[in-house]
């Protein structure tokens, strides 16, 4: 039976061979940084460029609607019997223009600037989203190299094991059962290997989705991000994202702009104006006036207004309003409890995360370690059983997976109070750019 067990380290060999080649030739190796990741979704992300076009529109619609309306022209082209006293009228010169109640304007260019702004807002909560869905799968990256990393790494540990235990069953020392059982680990790496690879691809297909590319280009080596900083409480962070969530901001304009269409309501019982001037060609009559006053132009200046007699219109349009005033309040308060939840659930997951993470780095791994490398020792010396070997080696194993998982969890915990908060917690400020460019 000996032939057989032998062949298996070959096929895995081959097998390891064949998944090396791949993966050395792509990319995947390569350094990516999560800084440059972000700034190509500023400028390649479609809902970014969306958002971005629609309030640059909205910008525009602030002078479309405080515009007068146009102006209208018309002809009149008079027949026969059409008579004054100083001749006939041939056709009709006239213009005239709609003159609004200026307060009317106002308020709707104020209405349309709130729209803009709270477009604004919006635009920079869909960055916001992208960036923290792009952060969220840099992390994720993260776990799948790192997890690789430390199972190739567990997978030489199980190599080694398995040259022990054939060196021992070729000294009458150990068992056929302790080779199987060391290959048999080997194969099961392999496996975890595999599906690891295969749950990275998803990642990196998702992160070319986020920024435009082919879902097909290799995406580079995550590196271990840094650990988070968070000094500031629960509290304060709350207040901080009730003051620069762009969510809020965003309905805080549009139940601004509420107030005005409710105003701009209420001034439907003022009417309108529309000034004019007509100009009236006349043709040479047979009237006994004078010359000069035979057939002489006309000319006026009409000058009319509405009539807002029809409150079947009027009353409905302010009752309107005044409704969509307080949903707009009802959904800004709405948000802000959204908010609270939203930043004191990630603050707490990354504080019980980061306290897990601290407790496998200062205890666990440390201790899984030092009981592998002496059931090693043992097994090598005759003095431990080869299950007690293996036991050690999942110990060690898990702990190292569980620590990259729990320490990524705290990482996407940290990107969602940023997201959360609204705020880059490094600095507890809103982004800079974000202020030039909306007061550009």
């Amino acid at each position: 039976m000996r032939p057989v067990f032998a062949c298996i380290p070959v096929l895995a060999a081959a097998f390891l061979g064949v998944v090396s080649l791949t993966g050395t030739a792509s990319a995947a190796d390569q350094p990516l940084r999560l800084e440059e990741l972000i700034e190509s979704a500023r400028t390649q992300n479609p809902s970014i460029r969306a958002a971005r076009a629609d309030w640059l529109a909205e910008k525009k619609r602030v002078w479309i609607d405080s515009a007068l309306p146009d102006p209208m022209a018309g002809y009149d082209l008079m027949g026969s019997m059409t008579e004054t006293r100083v001749g006939p009228q041939k056709n009709r010169f006239m213009v005239s223009q709609e003159v609004p109640f200026p307060v009317k304007l106002i308020q709707r260019g104020k209405m349309a600037a709130r729209e803009a702004e709270a477009a604004w807002f919006r635009l920079a909560a869909v960055e916001r989203e992208v960036v923290n869905d792009l952060t969220k799968l840099y992390y994720e990256l993260y776990w799948a190299d790192a997890s690789l990393e430390t199972l190739e790494e567990v997978k030489g540990l199980l190599k080694n094991f398995e040259g022990v235990a054939q060196a021992q069953y070729s000294n009458l020392k150990g068992t056929q059962r302790d080779v199987a059982k060391a290959q048999a680990e080997v194969s099961m790496s392999l496996e975890k290997i595999f599906l690891l690879r295969r749950e990275r691809e998803v990642i990196a297909a998702k992160i070319n989705a986020l920024l435009d590319r082919d879902p097909m280009l290799a995406v580079g080596r995550a590196a271990r991000p840094a650990k988070p900083v968070l000094e500031r409480p629960v509290e304060e962070l709350i207040n901080l994202a009730v003051k620069n969530r762009p969510e809020i901001k965003e309905l805080e304009a549009l139940a601004r702009k509420s107030r005005h269409g409710a105003a701009l309501a209420k001034l439907a019982y003022i009417p309108d104006i529309n000034v004019g001037f007509e100009y009236t060609r006349v043709g040479a009559g047979t009237t006994e006036l004078p010359a000069d006053m035979d057939g002489k132009d006309s000319w006026m200046f009409p000058l009319r207004i509405n009539l807002p007699l029809w409150q079947n219109r009027i009353v409905p349009e302010i009752l309107e309003a005044r409704d969509r005033r307080t949903a707009a309040d009802a959904r800004t308060v709405e948000m802000r409890n959204t908010v609270f939840f939203q930043v004191k659930d990630a603050y707490h997951r990354y504080k019980n995360a980061m306290e897990i993470v601290t407790l496998y780095e200062s205890a666990i791994i440390p201790q899984a370690k030092l009981a592998l490398s002496a059931d090693q020792a043992g097994y090598e010396g005759g003095k431990t059983d080869f299950l007690n070997l293996l036991d050690s080696e999942r110990v060690y194993l898990n702990a190292l997976l569980t620590e990259i998982e729990i320490f990524t969890e705290a990482l996407k915990s940290h990107a969602d109070l940023v997201r959360a908060t609204g705020l880059d917690l490094q600095t507890m400020e809103p982004e800079k750019k974000e202020k030039a460019e909306h007061e550009g």
